[in-house]
């Protein structure tokens, strides 16, 4: 009688054939289980049956023969725990239950039969603690139940990296996500990995390349702390499929439902209520917050609250595949899912002090405390004489007409400028609010299709919305309400991927991966022409979204990033073929990736056309 191959599995073979011919490799996103079981006399046992259990879902996912040695390999099983049972005539069935196995992991799970009968059942826990010894690869793996209970000052996984044994790194207290932080600097991820560049490493989410290919040191997406499964740092002799750079590779893996339904509810509160004062205030005569009661200074105003929930669970109604014609709804689930979201507020008041100050109330009148020369003569500066001063105190428009152009940065950026703080140096410091908000959602989809096909579907949106108070990446003139932008810093991901086991010795795995981010920064501070419309005449076109720039005129300078498009995305194909053959283990995959970064780099006096 002829066996009918499903249309699916000759569509996922063909797919996976020109996946293996395709390019490059991709990032191992599974682990395997190997081991050999023998008898109480150390003899080999032939034919054993070993199945391989996911804990979580309750569904067998891997059933394997021994060899002629006892030697068993499942490969390319999905990260979580697993109970592995085995079974043989005339030996006592025997468990080990809670096999734990991690990304890019290869368990040895060696296993002893006892003689008896069948029906009487050895269960044993698993060890959880293995020393890998099949692959030379250096690595450390960070958990999930790590990742989320070790202390982090921002919620941040990317600071658990610095834990790993020769990882070196100069990230700031506060590692923020986004572009920048609320001290204005830019979260470059700087980590050095057993002494490569930090622009060395790869950073992947499921498989999805995350790392911003333009500086190499930022990453276009963070998933929620709450949301990782585990993820591993490679840090040297890696593996074929880990070959994207020469620095560290560091893999995360998203946690996925299971059987029964799972959440969770967190809120991380910060308030300056709760912290002490900063010493500048302290030692201010005139503190920018004002006194308390009992004449201390008081606290800047500090808001910042994190907040989320987790679900996770099954799905009964998108049951496809063996044991369920028709796709009816049937009692035992495979199609699970994962839900994360997170938000977080932080809105602060960083001080701005201006080095070179502003001019005073009476200065913007045209009102100077000194003797001003408006007309000299001479041949040089040496001899020159004024021929025309302005007496301290008298205005200048009762001698000259004050220029158009300078009238205007006087009406539109000056006039609204607080007065100096220091009214000797003509200094100013002055609290701001700046924004920096955080919003991310999390979904992820796992179904099985039958027991030799399964597949898994992920998507995260991250939303960073941010008002910078001195211009992004602190490059304005740190004037109140001057050189403030707004930035957008989107990230997106999609990740499919499909496996198909066609027999216990070959297993073909497919994926397709997506990753977006981008800075997106315009002007809205009083610098902005769409709020000061100074139009001095220019020699040639105007192309920023600033007034512009001036300098040199004793005071702050008046400048900004101005506006700022930066963006990039990846589509990366990537697949593998396991294959087992005797005692012989072999593993062939290939990637084929596309990248686009596009960036408008200008900066600067000459960018900004003025």
């Amino acid at each position: 009688m002829r066996k009918q191959i499903p249309l699916f599995q000759i569509v996922f073979a063909i797919a996976a054939l020109f996946f293996v011919n395709a390019g490059a490799l991709g990032q191992e996103l599974t682990g395997s289980i190997v081991g050999t079981v023998k008898d109480a006399n150390g003899s080999a046992v032939p034919n054993a049956t070993v199945t391989v259990t996911d804990v979580s879902k309750k569904l067998v996912v891997r059933t394997i023969q021994t060899d002629e040695q006892g030697q068993y390999t499942a490969r390319d099983l999905p990260v979580t725990r697993y109970d592995v049972s085995v079974e043989a005539p005339h030996f006592k069935k025997h468990i080990e239950s809670n096999v734990e196995l991690n990304v890019g992991g290869r368990r040895t799970l060696d296993i002893t039969l006892e003689a008896g009968d069948i029906a009487e059942v050895v269960t044993v826990e698993a060890n959880p603690l293995t020393v890998e010894l099949a692959t030379p690869t250096v690595s450390t793996v960070i958990n999930g139940d790590q990742v989320r209970e070790l202390s982090l000052n921002n919620r941040n996984w990317v600071q658990l990296i610095t834990l790993a044994p020769g990882v070196a790194n100069d990230l700031a207290d506060q590692v923020y996500v986004g572009t920048t932080n609320p001290a204005g600097q830019a979260n470059t991820i700087n980590i050095s990995v057993n002494g490569a560049r930090s622009a060395q490493n790869t950073y992947t989410v499921d498989g999805s390349d995350v790392t911003d290919r333009g500086s190499n040191i930022t990453i276009q997406a963070y998933p929620s702390v709450d949301s990782i499964s585990e993820f591993k740092v490679l840090r040297s002799l890696f593996a074929a499929e880990s070959g994207r750079s020469g620095g560290g590779q560091i893999n995360v893996v998203t946690r996925g439902g299971g059987e029964q339904f799972h959440g969770s509810f967190y809120e991380f509160v910060r308030n300056d209520i709760l912290n002490a004062n900063d010493f500048i205030s302290n030692r201010n005569t005139n503190p920018p917050f004002g006194r308390e009661s009992n004449g201390k200074a008081k606290r800047s105003p500090f808001r910042y609250n994190d907040y989320g929930l987790t679900i996770g669970g099954p799905l009964y109604f998108l049951r496809f595949g063996e044991g369920s014609p028709g796709g009816m709804v049937g009692k035992v689930p495979r199609t699970y899912f994962f839900f994360s979201e997170e938000q977080r507020k932080d809105h602060r008041y960083p001080l701005l002090t201006a080095p070179a100050g502003v001019p005073d109330l009476n200065m913007r009148q045209g009102i100077f405390p000194i003797d001003i020369c408006l007309s000299a003569a001479g041949a040089s500066s040496a001899t020159a004489s004024c021929t025309n001063i302005l007496p301290a105190g008298v205005p200048l428009a009762s001698r000259v007409p004050i220029n158009p152009i300078a009238q205007q940065y006087l009406t539109f950026i000056y006039n609204k400028l607080p007065a100096p703080t220091d009214p000797v140096t003509r200094g100013l410091i002055f609290p701001a609010l700046g924004i920096f908000n955080f919003r991310q959602e999390i979904i992820r989809f796992d179904h099985t299709w039958s027991n030799a096909t399964s597949l898994y579907y992920r998507f995260e949106n991250d939303k960073i919305p941010t008002i910078d108070v001195s211009s992004i990446f602190s490059s304005g003139s740190n004037l109140p309400e001057v050189s403030k932008t707004e930035t957008q810093s989107p990230g997106k991901t999609h990740t499919f991927q499909a496996t198909h086991v066609f027999n216990p010795s070959v297993v073909a795995v497919g994926r397709y991966n997506y990753g977006y981010g981008a800075i997106n920064s315009k002007d809205i501070g009083t610098i902005a022409l769409v709020n000061s419309p100074i139009t001095p005449p220019l020699a040639y076109a105007r192309t920023r979204d600033f007034v512009p720039i001036i300098s040199g005129n004793g005071f702050s300078t008046l400048t900004t990033f101005g506006d700022y498009v930066n963006f990039s995305y990846k589509h990366n194909f990537s697949g593998d073929l396991s294959w087992v053959r005797g005692s012989h283990s072999m593993k062939y995959g290939a990637m084929y990736s596309y990248y686009r970064k596009n960036e408008n780099a200008l900066a600067g006096n000459n960018a900004g056309g003025y």
